[in-house]
């Protein structure tokens, strides 16, 4: 006598073709998902593009008016703006700007360690007077 009762291949079949039909409803929207994204990538690039497009002509447009005796001031008196640089960030700090040291600090009494190849004044140098600089800005 068996414990559990049994089941047959046709019932066993259908259990796992439902498993793998629900298994396969996440790839199917995974992959409207991914498609859905590439398209509104691509309409992101064309209007960038249709806005390149447009600033130029804007950039166009406004050098012409200058060129033909119109001031900046009239014509942003009349409502009309400047065309924005294309292309143009943000600058960001340097990582060695953002150190706030410009240069290694020297060890006290260094000057006076120096071998014979070091023949010219201290005071002179850029280095010398950079780091005057930034010990004094400690």
């Amino acid at each position: 006598m068996s414990v559990s009762p049994a089941v047959d291949k046709d019932t066993a079949l259908a259990r796992a073709r439902a498993a793998i039909e629900n298994r396969t409803k996440y790839i199917e929207s995974l992959f409207d998902a991914a498609q859905a994204s590439a398209d509104a990538r691509e309409k992101v690039a064309e209007a960038t593009r249709a806005a390149e497009r447009a600033n130029a002509e804007h950039a166009a447009a406004y050098k012409e008016a200058i060129d033909a005796g119109w001031t900046v001031a009239e014509l942003t008196g009349s409502g009309l703006t400047a065309p924005t640089p294309v292309g143009k960030k943000p600058s960001k700090p340097s990582a060695r700007r953002s150190s706030g040291r410009a240069t290694a600090r020297r060890r006290v009494g260094a000057e006076n360690t120096a071998g014979p190849d070091r023949q010219h004044d201290d005071a002179t140098s850029p280095t010398a007077s950079m780091t005057t600089e930034t010990v004094s800005n400690s």
